[in-house]
């Protein structure tokens, strides 16, 4: 049986890819608004043109980084250890981004940030290692 640390950190995996896959369709919708009113200001201006490739180029990546994040949860899922290693990397650098925003005291960002902070101890802990190594069997296995 899986470990429930995993399971929960599989879920937050996939609620911050849900984030990111909100924030990407929110600049998209932006950025396409804001490339009409360039557009409305002056008939087919380059500013136009500009916000409108910076947009979708932005939303690309963020939609692109969201797959990932929902990889490396259905990872964490299925016991890959490569799943546990990414996540912890992607965690760690998601404290870095958020660290300016704890400074002044945002309480998502607080959260995000002891979630992430959760992620990265459980992950790292010798038991996780060893269970995501094979060499713990899953209760299933051993009875």
């Amino acid at each position: 049986m899986r470990p429930l640390g995993v399971t929960l950190s599989a879920c937050f995996e996939f609620l911050r890819g849900l984030v990111v896959v909100l924030f990407a369709l929110g600049v998209y919708f932006v950025t396409g608004m804001a490339s009409r009113v360039a557009a409305l200001a002056a008939e087919g201006s380059t500013l136009q043109r500009a916000l409108h490739g910076f947009g979708r180029f932005i939303g690309t990546a963020l939609l692109i980084y969201a797959l990932i994040l929902i990889a490396l949860g259905a990872g964490l899922l299925l016991r890959q250890s490569w799943a546990r290693f990414l996540t912890i990397v992607f965690s760690f650098f998601s404290l870095l981004l958020l660290l300016p925003r704890i400074l002044h005291f945002r309480p998502l960002s607080v959260l995000f940030f002891l979630l992430n902070v959760a992620v990265i101890i459980y992950l790292s802990l010798p038991d996780t290692r060893l269970w995501f190594a094979n060499k713990i069997p899953d209760a299933a296995k051993s009875s």
